[in-house]
């Protein structure tokens, strides 16, 4: 049966409206295309890399020069989009007992939830969960997820489906810096065996500063040729660079919330963006019950070269609900595509 107010007893001295009650406060969405490029994309659908041209001008010959052909470096990588869906029944008896049941209705309709306080709430919670899973499917996706007994680095007890729709950024972007070493910089902290060694270490003097500033001195300087490049990282490591700042060099880091979530500052000229929703999926998602996988995480990119591909042009699609009177239940569901791809592999440089 499913969980909906069974700790919300239906009693006299509860609240009698569920309007009244206090809905948890869950973490605010972030605006994905912050960070990432969103494209509308048929499956199969290839997307053209120009890479540059080859060098010209060469010692001058006079008369009866030599003519070249030079060459412009290209390749063509191809959108495999992979399916997703939501699927959700509800039946009103399960709310019954609880302090939901003053939201049913009477007599024949009491079955369909349409138009009640309980849907409501239901659906907003529910829109709160659609963000997370594309930013979960965006940044955490791994078609081959495994949870840690089994090999893996998903929490154990995980739905591993909630994992597996498709490839994320994340996965692209280790398979990149296991084959290019020069475009990674190891994070110490993430090696240790405990929550409380991780944080010590990410927070011991001059380790934050000093791990932006070998990023920036390391990065290929293509990265950031066109100042629109930004160093991306969770709240997690953002805290501990500014305390860092704070402590180390007696000075303010400021950051601007830019939309609900969003939180942007700047460190040597490169914007930084603040990004909660990774430590909330590593905490939920890669978790030993002792240790985080690779708590701390920097991607130092241009967001148009990390690309979310979906076949609307929102990742996020409407929702069909409907009372199902045949089975007397409320029905939802949602389903589209999605997929990820880094453009340029060499215009991104990463710590973890």
């Amino acid at each position: 049966m499913a969980k909906y107010f069974q700790n919300i007893p239906l009693q006299p001295e509860n609240l009698r409206s569920l309007r009244d009650a206090l809905i948890k406060e869950v973490l605010e969405d972030e605006n994905l295309r912050q960070v990432v490029t969103i494209k509308k994309v048929r499956s199969g659908e290839p997307l053209a890399i120009l890479g540059e041209m080859d060098a010209v001008g060469h010692a001058g010959a006079g008369c009866n020069p030599t003519f070249d052909e030079i060459g412009i470096g290209n390749a063509v990588k191809r959108w495999a989009l992979k399916a997703w869906e939501i699927a959700l029944s509800i039946c009103y008896t399960n709310l019954e007992d609880t302090i939901a049941e003053y939201c049913l209705k009477s007599g024949t309709e009491i079955g369909d939830l349409s138009g009640t306080d309980f849907m409501a709430i239901y659906l907003d919670l529910l829109a709160t969960q659609m963000r997370r899973m594309v930013w979960r499917f965006a940044w955490f996706g791994d078609t081959a997820a495994k949870t840690i007994t089994n090999g893996g680095v998903i929490t154990n007890g995980t739905d591993i489906t909630l994992m597996t729709a498709n490839d994320g950024l994340f996965k692209r972007l280790f398979a990149i810096g296991a084959a290019n070493a020069s475009q990674v910089t190891a994070i110490a902290a993430n090696t240790k065996t405990t929550y409380a060694a991780q944080k010590a270490d990410i927070r011991t003097a001059g380790t934050a500063t000093t791990l932006i500033d070998t990023i920036l001195m390391d990065a290929n300087p293509m990265i950031n040729a066109n100042g629109e490049a930004a160093l991306i990282m969770n709240k997690g490591l953002a805290d501990a660079l500014a305390l860092d700042i704070k402590k180390t060099y007696k000075d303010i880091m400021p950051w601007e919330k830019i939309f609900d979530g969003v939180f942007v500052s700047s460190y040597g000229g490169v914007k930084v963006i603040s990004v909660a929703t990774w430590d909330y999926m590593v905490n939920v998602y890669e978790n030993t019950g002792t240790a985080w996988n690779k708590p701390y995480r920097v991607v130092f990119a241009n967001p148009k070269n990390l690309l979310v591909g979906c076949d609307a042009a929102d990742p996020i699609s409407d929702l069909d609900i409907w009372f199902n009177k045949d089975e007397r239940t409320n029905k939802i569901y949602a389903t589209g595509k999605l997929d990820t791809m880094v453009g340029l592999d060499d215009h991104v440089h990463l710590a973890y």
